[in-house]
């Protein structure tokens, strides 16, 4: 193959990875908005995603919830847009965060258990040592079933009618198609 040939695909293959790099994130939003999951798996997927999201990330709680939101069949789209928001929210709250989680671990019948953790193997690695993590891992599982509740409603009643408006326009239909050729390996 001589070289202008060379350049010539090169430069398509290029175009091609920058365009799925670029629209990828429009082709998951459009997913998650139109895709075929049902309310359950999306609420479940916005409910672990937001708690993933609220909790400091240097830990192996976070990872653990990490591995769980793309480990189990929930929506993934709709866990990392919860995981997203709530990484920005979850800052706001952090005062109160460490407030509980002192109280939890100046707590005379939880600091055997908390001992026991922290001499494990990994405990030291889990983060429940850290008020701020004890703190926000303790507000996320308060407020999971009512985020899994609110997000079920959602994906049950609004879900449809965004799907059936947005529909209508053909970059979201172009959108779908492309993220099923991508599913099937259509894409070069």
């Amino acid at each position: 193959m001589d070289r202008p040939r060379r350049r010539a695909a090169y430069l398509l293959f290029a175009h091609n990875v920058m365009l799925d790099f670029l629209l990828r994130p429009l082709r998951l939003m459009a997913q998650s908005l139109i895709g075929d999951d049902s309310p359950r798996r999306v609420a479940w997927g916005f409910a672990l995603g937001m708690l993933a999201g609220m909790l400091p990330k240097g830990n192996l709680l976070a990872v653990v919830l990490g591995m769980l939101l793309f480990g189990l069949q929930v929506n993934k789209s709709a866990g990392l847009l919860a995981a997203g928001l709530f990484s920005l929210l979850a800052p706001l709250w952090d005062g109160l965060a460490h407030t509980l989680g002192s109280a939890m671990l100046a707590s005379p019948t939880l600091q055997p258990w908390f001992a026991t953790l922290y001499q494990a193997p990994l405990g030291r690695f889990v983060g429940l040592t850290n008020t701020v993590v004890l703190g926000q891992a303790a507000i996320g599982l308060y407020c999971l079933y009512p985020a899994y509740l609110a997000a079920w409603w959602a994906a049950a009643t609004i879900r449809p009618r965004i799907a059936k408006w947005l529909l209508g326009y053909r970059v979201i239909r172009w959108l779908k198609g492309a993220e099923i050729g991508a599913q099937l390996g259509l894409q070069s």
